[in-house]
């Protein structure tokens, strides 16, 4: 469940499920911009008509970056580690075709692939190459085992940098600041802030409970973007995930196409075990 336990991480799916979480040597955040831009939390019934049509119109000027494409495929580099210290680190390779499928292996710095998985809008399934064993369970289940309610849209736009979990109609209160946007909004037992930076573009997005008791919490911080061929991309993430215990991650994107050919292979060896 190791190995599971990080892919399910770096989907943002099972984030708080984690049973051996990382930290990483250099602070991920070294100031938190949001903080003095928190305003204080209203009920939506209490925003003007005014007040909230400003903040849905920052969301839909955040959306315009929302480019179409029909396949991605992409080369990082995944830093991890735990109180214990920094943890070795590996490469990711992603394949996306838009709203369908996203194909993922994980390998060494040596090239030597370790894992590779299959996400659809309805199941993921794990192929373990050096256990041996393939591994498939309903995207649903994740669901609960995270009891956090992402789809398979929140995990493609994570691989493509864009905010998850927020929706329009769960905005209550915005704020302004010099080149900067804040949005937050509660959905169900989430609550995000979201920050924008001048060009509309995420810069941090907080994610927390409703119930502090919980103290979940993950913070993404998007940076390093670039414009290329008409499109902002962030290609380094940083994120830190703390529940029971605390987790840091750098996602640092070398490779980045759309549009290309892509094939996603997924052949299952015959002396593979499947496990349930």
């Amino acid at each position: 469940m190791h190995h599971i336990s990080i892919i399910i991480f770096l989907l943002a799916s099972c984030l708080y499920s984690c049973k051996s979480t990382r930290v990483i040597h250099k602070a991920i955040v070294k100031k938190d911009t949001t903080a003095s831009m928190i305003v204080t939390p209203v009920t939506a019934s209490s925003l003007t008509e005014d007040t909230l049509n400003r903040a849905v119109k920052l969301v839909d000027s955040m959306e315009l970056h929302h480019f179409e494409f029909n396949t991605f495929m992409a080369k990082m580099k995944v830093d991890y580690a735990n109180q214990k210290g920094k943890q070795p680190d590996f490469t990711a390779y992603v394949r996306m075709k838009r709203d369908s499928l996203i194909w993922i292996s994980l390998a060494s710095d040596l090239g030597i692939e370790g894992i590779r998985l299959l996400i659809t809008p309805d199941s993921i399934k794990v192929m373990d190459k050096l256990a041996k064993t393939i591994q498939e369970r309903p995207l649903s289940a994740l669901q609960e085992i995270s009891q956090i309610p992402f789809s398979f849209s929140d995990i493609q736009h994570l691989l493509l940098g864009r905010a998850i979990l927020f929706e329009k109609d769960s905005i209550y209160s915005y704020a302004t600041k010099p080149d900067q946007f804040l949005l937050a909004g509660k959905a169900g037992p989430l609550r995000h802030v979201l920050l924008l930076n001048k060009d509309y573009l995420p810069e941090k997005s907080t994610i927390d409970d409703v119930n502090p008791a919980l103290n979940r919490r993950v913070d993404v911080n998007y940076k390093d973007y670039e414009l290329k061929n008409g499109i902002f991309f962030s290609k380094l993430r940083e994120l830190l995930i703390t529940y029971k215990e605390r987790m840091d991650v750098q996602l640092r994107f070398k490779e980045y196409f759309f549009d290309q050919p892509l094939t996603f292979p997924f052949t299952i060896p015959k002396k593979f075990t499947i496990i349930p």
